[in-house]
């Protein structure tokens, strides 16, 4: 099975936190499972390594994890998402001038990784629960994590 890793479970290991989430990820390299990774994800490894991409590179390949590109059906879907997002996150006023202030909780590389999972992998292994449910509903989850 081809599952998309998430950043958050490889900043995990890297950190020693979230042991369960750990866990998953040695199970699945255990089952033998396809363990792939967006572009992007590669992208957001860089500042846990200081931007050495020799060192990220002997991580992912230490963890059997391949790196992918992220293609362009998998950033329409990224894009679409992202749009129904930024039509329903909320504003805040500013307390000084009244000006509208986005809350932006989640980034357009999110999206580009729920849509890579989505048109590339058979599920996705996360800890973001509440970005992939909502945005990403017909995704299924490695082990459950999603539940």
């Amino acid at each position: 099975m081809r599952v998309c890793v998430d950043t958050n479970i490889l900043v995990d290991i890297l950190k020693d936190e979230w042991r369960p989430f750990q866990d998953m990820l040695y199970g699945a390299l255990t089952a033998g499972e396809t363990l792939v990774i967006p572009t992007v994800v590669y992208g957001e490894l860089m500042p846990q390594f200081g931007g050495k991409t020799k060192q990220i590179d002997t991580f992912l390949q230490d963890h059997k994890i391949r790196t992918e590109p992220l293609e362009l059906d998998a950033a329409v879907v990224a894009g679409s998402r992202w749009m129904r997002y930024l039509k329903r996150k909320t504003t805040l006023e500013c307390p000084e001038c009244g000006h509208g202030l986005a809350v932006r909780e989640h980034f357009l590389s999110d999206f580009c990784i729920g849509g890579f999972a989505l048109t590339r992998c058979q599920v996705v292994l996360t800890r973001d629960r509440s970005i992939y449910r909502t945005y990403f509903p017909e995704l299924k989850g490695y082990k459950n994590c999603l539940d």
